[in-house]
C-alpha cells in the first residue's frame, strides 16, 4: 500500500438494494450509474487517515474564513444566494449560531494534498449515507473493521454543546 490507500473489491450483499432502501436510501443509482456501490471499499493506513483528518480541519477553517468574507462583503450575487436567504444567513453568522456537522468530499490519490470537491455543511441528506448506510454496510460486511467516520459520536457531542449554549 504505497500511497496509504488501497481499493479492495468485495462480494456485494445479494440484497444490498433492498437493505439500503429499508435504511432510507431510496436513490442509489440513476441512468445505469451507481450512486452507492456495494462491491468495493477503500482501505487506509493510519497515516493516510490522519492526513485526511488534518486536511478536513484545515479546509473547515478556510471555509469559515470564506463565509466571513462573503457575509462582511455582501458577495451574495457572486454565489447566486437568493435575496430571501440573505437576512437569515447574516443573522446566523453574526450571532455565531452553532453548526452541527460537515462532510467533505475529497479527491486524493495518497500523494500531495487532498483536494476539496464538495462540502456538505449541515446538510441532512448526507447524514443518511455517511452515518447510517456506510455503518450498516461495515457491520454487515466487515464487522471486525472500523471506519474513518465519527459522525455519530460528533453529533452527540455537538448536540450537547448546542443544548448548553441555549440554556
Amino acid at each position: 500500500m504505497k500511497s496509504g490507500i488501497r481499493l479492495e473489491r468485495n462480494a456485494p450483499r445479494p440484497d444490498w438494494q433492498q437493505r439500503v432502501e429499508e435504511a432510507g436510501l431510496i436513490w442509489h443509482g440513476a441512468g445505469g450509474e451507481p450512486y452507492w456501490t456495494d462491491d468495493q471499499h477503500l482501505v487506509f493506513t493510519l497515516d493516510a487517515a490522519e492526513t485526511l483528518e488534518n486536511a478536513a480541519l484545515e479546509l473547515h477553517a478556510l471555509c469559515l474564513e470564506a463565509c466571513d468574507k462573503i457575509v462582511r462583503n455582501g458577495w451574495w450575487d457572486r454565489l447566486a444566494i437568493p435575496e430571501s436567504a440573505i437576512g437569515m444567513i447574516q443573522t446566523s453568522w453574526m450571532t455565531s449560531d452553532l453548526s452541527l456537522y460537515g462532510r467533505f468530499d475529497l479527491a486524493w490519490d495518497g500523494t500531495g494534498d487532498p483536494k476539496l470537491l464538495e462540502y456538505n455543511a449541515d446538510t441532512p441528506t448526507s447524514l443518511l449515507e455517511a452515518a447510517v448506510i456506510q455503518w450498516q454496510w461495515l457491520e454487515q460486511v466487515f464487522p471486525e473493521n472500523d471506519q474513518l467516520n465519527s459522525i455519530h459520536e460528533g453529533l452527540i457531542d455537538r448536540w450537547k454543546q448546542v443544548r448548553e449554549s441555549t440554556i
